[in-house]
Formats: structure tokens, sequence, C-alpha cells
């Protein structure tokens, strides 16, 4: 599967657990994007540098807004904790097994969580670990699809193969529950 279609696939499982309150927030950042292309347009002929201004506005508007819209949502509405309990090289394989948690902290019932776990390379440097984030020795994603209770935490495993790096590592969890 390519990244693209990855993120293809991404994005429709999040669209597919469109809450009412998702709907009336990206109805509500559309509403505003129209608000200030109509006063862009209205202020044009007054000034025209201003209206320039309040356009790039409302192209950012248009491009952060959903980025922005989903973290708030998440964190707001479908807030989850998944942290590592176990990470175990196995010494007769080239086998890495991540084993942890996730934990429902909504007020609604989980039906799915996607978990992704990245193995990143450790480093004294701050900025030299905020670059290893974004290119991660391993990455993988796993999918539960049972039902996880307020507050109730469920247990899973990731394994990965082929794992030869012999340095000290991190291990960064990363869920998204619905």
């Amino acid at each position: 599967m390519s990244k693209i279609d990855t993120f293809k696939a991404s994005i429709l499982n999040y669209v597919h657990h469109f809450s009412m309150y998702d709907y009336a927030a990206y109805a509500w950042l559309i509403l505003i994007f129209f608000v200030t292309i109509l006063l862009s347009i209205l202020v044009a002929k007054k000034s025209p540098i201003f209206s320039i201004l309040i356009l790039m506005l409302s192209l950012g508007l248009l491009f952060a807004g959903p980025f922005v819209l989903k973290h708030y949502l998440d964190m707001y509405l479908r807030p989850s904790s998944a942290q590592p309990i176990l990470i175990k090289k196995l010494s007769f394989s080239d086998t890495l097994i991540v084993t942890g948690l996730v934990t429902n902290q909504s007020k609604k019932i989980f039906t799915t969580c996607k978990i992704d776990v990245s193995v990143l390379k450790t480093s004294k440097s701050d900025i030299q670990n905020f670059i290893n984030q974004l290119k991660p020795l391993l990455k993988q994603s796993i999918s539960i699809d049972r039902l996880i209770e307020v507050n109730a935490t469920e247990e899973f495993r990731v394994v990965f193969d082929r794992y030869t790096y012999t340095e000290d590592i991190n291990v960064s969890i990363d869920s998204e529950c619905y």
C-alpha cells in the first residue's frame, strides 16, 4: 500500500466516524471562510492591500483550519492515551515486540482504535530527537476493533520483524479512537 493510499484510507476512516460536533465544526470553518472572502471583496475597492491581507488570512484558514479542528476535536471529544508497557528485543531472532495499553478517556464508548507505533533512535540533542521523530527507524499501525468502555484499558502488541538496530531506542505510540 502506497503512502497516498494510506493517507486516503486515514482520511476516509476519520470522515466515516464523524459525529454531529465534527459536522458542525467543519461547517463553521467553511462559513467563516466564505464570510472572509466576502469581506475581502467588499473591502477591495476602498483598500486593496487590506483586501489582499484578508484574502490571505482566509486561504490560511482554509488550509490550516482542518488540521487544527481535527486536533481539538480529538482532544476534547475523543481523548485517549497510549503508552508502552514492555519493549522486548528477542535474542533468538531479529524481532522487536512492543506491548502497550490504550485507555479510553472519553465520555463515550470507542468501537475502533488506530494505534501507530514508531521506533525511534535516541540522542542527547533535542533537535536530533525531533528529527528522529520525523523519520523513525520502523513504524507500524494496527487497528483494535473491539469495544473499549469509558475509562477502560485495552492491551495491544506490535511485532517488528527484521529488527537489527543494536543501539538504544525510544518508542512513540499515538492513538486515534472513535
